[in-house]
């Protein structure tokens, strides 16, 4: 196999501003592309770049000892054909790393790339249209493993419609700026995420569908994730559908923003999620499901219709769950919510086949006054769990669904609470089979249930 190797040239204090490594670093990636590939080895040593693009079957390796840095000036991030602008208005495509429509290539070694994202503060006339560090469209036969990957000014690693994908043993901390996402996987197939350390801002782990083309096939295993804003999340962009998707053996630990978010709101459909032996230390939340009729449109195209979530599997969850102390976003509030496990559909298309087994989930209570009031159905905002705060109960909370079973299920609350344990509006089929009762069906804060709500008998009014 071809390998070009690299050697640093200039030291720390020289010309680290700009891109002094960005031609030759792409000289050597260009080269090994017209010599049928290989890798291209960046030496221990420090290298300052702007935008590289990787080429098929070349893999871009850091030594051990080697640091990649971004650069600190915008004009060594040329705009790109694969620019878009994102769920909250944002210009996104530029990128320290990216790719176009290639297969067989690689980032990897025991290196480090810092993208010195700080560099890049809201006040910088430049924040808007900040790099991400990694960003791949349209690509094939993908291998990301062993790097460390710092301080990205925008989202960290970003993949658009790319199948066969290895994110192994990565490292990802990022906390520089706002709306800094760790990975994001946007309408991929057949991705492995296994191994990961990830500490972030934003969203850690994030799969999204802005185009038809659905996620599907995506496992994410053995890793560990500590973030400001959701561990493991689905949407908000959400076109496309998602479907055969795996979290496994992972530990979330200090987590704001909810532990496990899924709110596919622009027409996409969730379908065949298994959950099972995650850890969730300190996180708030902890579990977010909620359907949604935004229906944004992307790269102009959308859907009339809103989707469903169904085939949802949760085994051997164990939660520690923390009341949300929330803050600001944009000038309101945002992220103020008690604890809370929470499964909300549509009223015309309820949530399908949910089944818990074998979940604990402890919950912090401590509301010791009486909630009035209906809980607000999702509609067309922009989907957080913190926009159903006050609930009726203190421990899960069901609605508008068709189809729930849950086993060895177990919900504990730390503080005196005076909510009931569960409270739930439109539910049918429920099964619980360890228990002569299940849950309260009732109007939100209502003290009656609501008529009309048990439809079968298996359907149970009280906890």
């Amino acid at each position: 196999m071809l390998t070009i190797r690299i050697s640093p040239q200039g030291g720390m204090t020289e010309e680290m501003e700009g891109a002094r490594d960005t031609a030759r670093i792409q000289e050597a990636i260009d080269d090994c592309f017209s010599r049928g590939g290989g890798k291209v080895v960046l030496e221990e040593g420090v290298y300052v770049s702007g935008t590289l693009r990787l080429k098929s079957h070349v893999t871009l390796c850091l030594a051990g000892g080697a640091l990649l840095l971004g650069s600190t000036r915008i004009e060594d991030y040329p705009d790109n054909e694969t620019c878009f602008t994102d769920a909250v208005g944002h210009r996104r495509g530029r990128a320290l790393l990216y790719a176009v429509d290639a297969e067989d290539i690689g980032l990897e070694g025991d290196g480090i790339i810092d993208g010195r994202g700080g560099e890049f503060p809201p006040e910088h006339p430049a924040h808007m249209i900040r790099p991400f560090l990694v960003r791949l469209v349209q690509c094939r036969e993908v291998r990301i493993r062993g790097l460390e990957c710092r301080q990205s000014p925008a989202w960290c690693l970003h993949l658009q419609e790319c199948s066969g994908v290895l994110l192994e043993e990565v490292t990802v901390v990022s906390r520089c700026n706002g709306n800094n996402d760790g990975i994001d996987i946007d309408g991929c197939s057949m991705v492995r995420i296994r191994s990961c350390n990830l500490d972030t801002g934003d969203d850690a782990i994030c799969l999204k569908a802005t185009g038809k083309k659905a996620c599907e096939g995506i496992s994410v295993t053995g890793c560990r994730v500590t973030t400001g804003w959701s561990a493991f999340k689905i949407g908000t962009e959400s076109v496309g559908d998602f479907r055969e998707i795996e979290v496994a053996d992972c530990v979330f630990y200090d987590v704001k923003g909810c532990g496990i978010k899924v709110v596919p709101v622009d027409g996409g459909s969730v379908e065949g999620l298994y959950l099972h032996d995650i850890r969730m230390v300190n996180c708030t939340g902890p579990i977010f499901f909620s359907q949604g009729e935004r229906l944004r449109r992307y790269f102009g195209q959308g859907k009339e219709q809103p989707g469903r979530i169904s085939r949802v599997r949760l085994e051997r969850i164990r939660a520690h769950a923390v009341s949300a102390e929330g803050g600001l976003y944009q000038g309101k509030p945002w992220g103020n919510a008690r604890g809370c496990v929470v499964f909300s559909g549509l009223k015309n298309l309820p949530m399908e086949d949910v089944r818990l087994k074998d979940c604990e989930f402890e919950m912090p209570g401590g509301v010791m006054e009486e909630v009035c009031g209906n809980v607000p159905e999702m509609g067309e905002q922009y989907p957080e769990f913190h926009l159903f705060d006050p609930l009726p109960c203190w421990g899960m909370y069901l609605r508008h669904i068709d189809g729930i079973q849950w086993e060895g299920v177990k919900l504990v609350c730390r503080e005196p609470d005076v909510r009931p344990e569960t409270a739930g509006e439109d539910v049918r089929n429920v099964v619980c089979p360890e228990r002569d009762a299940g849950f309260e069906v009732r109007k939100a804060g209502r003290g009656e249930p609501e008529a009309g709500s048990v439809t079968e008998k298996e359907d149970v009014d009280h906890v």
